[in-house]
């Protein structure tokens, strides 16, 4: 019963501080209501009575049913349940249970009959807390149950908090805090996920007591200290006191006294000169208490003195009963036989007077009881008879119903054969129109085909003479390279042994160009017959080890004269001494010989050519890169094509007969290599060929 007691006077002391905090919201809102019309003010008329329910229940109802006429004129009636739940919860706390109900069973109505499924949910879980202000917990844990599996279909977090809230505060009644406390956690998981502070304390302090209860202390102390932390940062001083004083109740019943002492102490300056006679009243009956227990007899006396003070203000019994008990023993102590039996004898008058006022609200709740159960089975009864009513009046309808149907399908179906029969023969006649169609557009269709047969066949007489002459073009192309071929290098030999003769330098000069226009008449018809065979050769490469590095040193030394003419520095930079890779060692330097022959051909004096080679995870490439011409965005669409003369040219009058790079193409892709290039205007052009890793030999593999 004490327990009891405690938890309904920790409940009642966080009423003024609620009023308290809210009364910039209830400002807020009388300002709001001035600015706004319509459903708005509906709105904000269900939000002042809600912010009034506890202080001012009449407020509550007044502004409800402002907010009733309001959905009336407007004729939005789906807001109504709301306003009846409010008006319910106001005579909840007036005392007038019988009237709470009824109005919970109109916002019952009401919700239904609007679909609001949300108030609906609330209307039960407020029904439920009825009936467990009544002792009746097996219907009030229906009806929250009910409530509860509403407010998780629509996802209403706000609903669920209250529904567990009830539920805690059901199992408490039971002394089942275990389940008490399971709610109240689902219920603060809930607030936590919202900036609804005063509820997030609300259910902390609900949690630390039932730890009291439970003995669990630590966990107590625990949660009444995030209470605090919370209260702290909204400043809301009556919940700090309120936590205060329970954390020194807390002290107290575990025999740790000057630690009480202390909280207490802290508990009365916080409270100050507030207008909460009930808190004021806890403080000093805990300090009275305190200094009573370390034998602070004038000071046990002097705070039990001011709780008589305050009570008689607060006309709380139960408060004055622990009050007259210490004075009693103090008194006692004191060795004051009148006094001890004066205050003991105003003890017996108070504890009977609380017999006397339990007893009849025993009394008041059993007669509310039995007119609430009276005014249940009555709506039963109207509801049942009202579903009777319904079946029949469905069933009529139904009947009424099938038969318009039955009538309309039979009109529909006649109409549906006419139509269906009038469209048919209009499909009928456009078909036969179709058929017609379709027969001359198959005979245009045939003689369509034979004419496309005859063009086929003179098309493929065309190609067959084509590439007969392509094979003749290309027979006659070999004869002639070949036949040439064997007069240009006479011509070259005999420059040659004419320049070991004695020869005026005027007749060296022309015996010097003259082999030079043969080698370039050589290079043109070994470039065509290569370009010829490279086509139609299907043969596979001869694929052996080949040491790139040593490769291209050799390219460097072979083409050293030519640069040299050139003024032309041909480096070679870069890489790993011995790189290894499996390729046909002929292909790789016939690209080579013609990668740095145009770039020797296409330099400026002056500038370097530059040869480079190495590795990367995934591939083994040669770089070779000069500072010429450069190549335009269109020289780079027909780089690789035969006979192709690019914007750039020879910068020493060297012959460029447009079949290198197509050669170099052909026989990096035999390689089964990549060629990239790189190249801008007027500052040079790198090509890199790169060989896929698995052709490259491992190093641990190379013997040297």
């Amino acid at each position: 019963m004490k327990r009891l007691i405690i938890i309904i006077a920790l409940s009642l002391s966080s009423i003024p501080s609620v009023v308290g905090q809210n009364i910039s919201q209830i400002d807020s809102l009388y300002s709001a209501l001035k600015r706004v019309k319509g459903v708005e003010q509906i709105d904000i008329y269900n939000a002042l009575a809600w912010e009034y329910r506890k202080s001012h229940p009449d407020s509550t109802v007044y502004f409800s049913n402002k907010a009733i006429g309001l959905t009336k004129i407007l004729k939005f009636e789906g807001k109504i349940a709301k306003s009846l739940n409010y008006i319910g919860v106001a005579y909840h706390y007036k005392g007038d249970q019988v009237k709470s109900f009824d109005y919970y069973n109109l916002a019952v109505e009401a919700a239904i009959r609007h679909n609001d499924s949300s108030q609906y949910a609330h209307s039960l879980n407020n029904l439920g807390r009825l009936f467990s202000t009544q002792g009746d917990f097996v219907k009030s844990y229906d009806y929250y149950f009910t409530a509860l599996e509403i407010f998780e279909r629509l996802n209403d977090k706000e609903g669920l908090s209250y529904c567990y809230k009830s539920l805690s505060e059901l199992y408490q009644t039971q002394n089942n805090y275990k389940k008490a406390l399971e709610m109240s956690q689902k219920a603060l998981e809930i607030r936590l996920g919202t900036d609804n502070i005063p509820g997030q304390v609300s259910m902390l302090l609900e949690m630390a007591q039932i730890q009291e209860h439970n003995k669990n202390y630590e966990k107590a102390f625990d949660y009444y200290l995030q209470a605090k932390v919370k209260a702290e940062s909204i400043d809301d001083f009556i919940n700090i006191a309120n936590i205060n004083i329970g954390i020194s109740h807390l002290y107290y019943i575990q025999h740790k006294f000057p630690e009480a002492l202390i909280f207490a102490q802290k508990a009365s300056n916080m409270a100050g000169n507030t207008g909460n006679l009930n808190l004021l009243s806890r403080i000093d009956t805990q300090l009275g208490k305190v200094y009573f227990i370390e034998e602070n007899f004038d000071k046990a006396r002097h705070y039990f003195s001011k709780v008589l003070e305050t009570a008689s203000r607060s006309r709380e019994l139960m408060i004055q009963l622990d009050a007259y008990y210490y004075l009693a023993e103090i008194c006692e102590q004191k060795g004051d036989v009148n006094c001890a039996y004066e205050n003991f004898q105003r003890y017996a008058e108070v504890k009977q007077a609380l017999n006397n006022a339990e007893m009849a609200r025993a009394i008041e709740r059993s007669e509310a009881r039995l007119e609430i159960e009276k005014r249940d089975k009555e709506n039963e009864l109207l509801l049942a008879n009202q579903a009777r009513d319904q079946a029949v009046i469905d069933r009529q309808r139904t009947y009424n119903v099938t038969l318009v149907v039955i009538v309309v399908a039979i009109f529909a179906l006649v109409i549906n054969l006419w139509v269906t029969s009038r469209k048919r023969r209009r499909a009928n006649e456009k078909l036969h129109q179709k058929n017609i169609h379709i027969a001359r557009q198959q005979e245009e269709i045939r003689e369509q085909n034979d004419m496309i047969n005859a063009q086929n066949k003179v098309l493929h007489k065309h190609n067959q003479d084509l590439a007969e002459l392509n094979n003749e073009k290309d027979t006659l192309m070999n004869i002639v390279a070949h036949d040439l071929k064997s007069p240009f290098n006479r011509i070259k030999g005999i420059g040659e042994l004419l320049l070991l003769s004695g020869l005026t330098a005027e007749q060296r000069n022309y015996v010097k160009l003259l082999k030079s226009i043969s080698q370039s008449g050589i290079d043109l018809i070994r470039d065509l017959l290569d370009v010829n065979a490279f086509e139609f050769d299907k043969r596979k490469p001869e694929i052996s080890k080949v040491d790139i590095y040593s490769l291209l040193l050799d390219k460097v030394k072979g083409f050293y004269a030519d640069a040299k003419s050139k003024q032309i520095e041909l480096r070679l930079e870069g890489g790993e001494s011995q790189i290894f890779i499996n390729s046909d060692k002929v292909y790789l330097s016939r690209v080579l010989d013609n990668l740095i022959s145009n770039a020797i051909k296409f330099s400026d004096p002056g500038n370097p050519v530059i040869l480079s080679v190495g590795r990367t995870e995934n591939y083994t490439f040669i770089s070779v890169k000069d500072f010429g011409q450069g190549f335009t965005e269109e020289d780079k669409q027909n780089i690789y094509k035969k006979f192709t003369k690019l914007s750039a040219q020879p910068t020493a009058g060297e012959s460029s007969n447009g079949l290198g790079l197509a050669i170099v193409k052909t026989l990096v892709d035999r390689l089964e290599a990549e060629i990239e290039l790189k190249t801008e205007i007027d500052k040079g052009s790198e090509f890199i060929i790169k060989f896929p890793s698995k052709i490259t030999v491992p190093l641990d593999k190379i013997t040297l």
